[in-house]
């Protein structure tokens, strides 16, 4: 049914849940896999003026980004799937699309963290601009919720 699938990574628990989802899609469907991670600069930097030290940190997560994506290549891989990816800088939700859009991708896969209320107000969600905006399905997987045991 799926031929080309593209999971949106980061270094979230629910983009972790995404990837085991978009992963044993791949397997199972034994369609190819592209992983994409998305830095923001301006997530990072806001309104502040570029400076020698942004530059560092954007640098840094740049560096970051890329090895969450050669991570998760070398595991899919490993899983036997034929896999590919790459690193943008720019808005997450439309460079996610325009990423799945260039490797052609009939499903995109993402995590949520499930934000609600005025956390989502001011955060907003890059999923659900995602799949506002995709013109392929988008299947959206959120983190597991954490169990505290009561002593």
């Amino acid at each position: 049914m799926f031929k080309r699938i593209v999971v949106a990574l980061d270094r979230s628990e629910a983009a972790g849940e995404a990837f085991a989802v978009a992963l044993a899609l791949a397997q199972a469907e034994r369609a190819e896999l592209g992983i994409c991670s998305v830095v923001d600069p301006v997530m990072i930097s806001g309104t502040a003026p570029p400076s020698p030290a942004m530059d560092i940190v954007i640098r840094d997560m740049e560096v970051d980004a890329r090895r969450i994506v050669s991570e998760a290549i070398d595991r899919a891989r490993r899983a036997g799937v034929v896999v590919a990816g790459e690193t943008r800088n720019g808005a997450p939700a439309f460079e996610v699309l325009g990423y799945a859009k260039r490797f052609k991708a009939d499903l995109i896969v993402m995590g949520t963290h499930g934000r609600r209320g005025l956390q989502h107000f001011f955060l907003g969600s890059v999923a659900e601009m995602v799949l506002r905006e995709a013109a392929i399905p988008v299947l959206i997987v959120r983190a597991r919720a954490s169990t505290s045991k009561a002593a």
